[in-house]
């Protein structure tokens, strides 16, 4: 099973409050650095959450995802709204036309490149999407997150949909697994790798950009080498 057939299903439930608290902080940003109406591509999108939020403050937002499934909710959530759309692409690869004022990836979605070989073609594509005076937002969760969180496991249910959700990490390999479990037998499993400032800022600068803040929470509190979360706004080098 696709990762995100079973889950899309409930992710605005449980997993959506993490957009509605980015939407604070890249308000935040919009009004530090005077950019006034944005065009914004969201990457790895989700269901939209953060993408539709922004598109109803007045901004064009474009939203990607490769997962079909959370694109097709997205979709039907913004039907009414003609300064939104969304598209299934693939994060590493995607193709887009123009500039855009604000780029976003989000909730560690970068984690899910396993590959550390792979972030800088998709950072070369954000740095040639990003305008001169553009802000590239992500955030990674580190192996500190990962350590922390260890191995464990717990039985939910959300909105009618039961299922358990196991994880583990294994700190060798630097692979977090994760696998929801749901009552009906589907099964899907999501894998993801850490990355901290050390290792993303080398890959910032090959592909043409620069981090700028880098923060370790919501609050904008100082990241560290003991941070559980890097929050990173990069622009172009210039």
């Amino acid at each position: 099973m696709k990762i995100y057939e079973r889950l899309s299903q409930v992710y605005d439930i449980d997993w959506g409050r993490f957009a509605e608290r980015y939407l604070i902080l890249i308000n935040q940003l919009i009004d530090e650095y005077h950019i006034g109406r944005a065009r914004v591509l969201d990457i790895a999108c989700g269901t939209g959450i953060l993408a539709i939020s922004l598109a109803r403050l007045g901004h064009i937002v474009r939203g990607i995802d490769i997962s079909s499934d959370m694109v097709a909710l997205a979709r039907s959530k913004s039907m009414d709204m003609p300064n939104a759309s969304f598209e299934v692409q693939d994060m590493t690869r995607f193709i887009v036309s123009g500039e855009f004022d604000i780029i976003t990836c989000t909730f560690d979605s970068l984690n899910y490149v396993l590959d550390i070989r792979e972030v800088e073609p998709m950072f070369v594509r954000v740095a040639r999407a990003l305008k001169k005076s553009g802000l590239f937002v992500f955030d990674s969760n580190t192996d500190q997150h990962y350590l922390s969180v260890g191995n464990g496991s717990q039985e939910r249910e959300l909105d009618g949909h039961s299922f358990v959700q196991k994880w583990s990490y294994d700190p060798i390999k630097k692979e977090a697994t994760t696998v929801f479990e749901f009552a009906d037998g589907a099964k899907e499993i999501h894998r993801q790798r850490p990355y901290d400032l050390s290792q993303l800022s080398p890959v910032l600068i090959g592909s043409g950009l620069r981090a700028v803040e880098t923060w370790s929470s919501f609050d904008r509190n100082p990241y560290d080498a003991q941070s559980a979360r890097l929050f990173c706004l990069a622009k172009k080098r210039i």
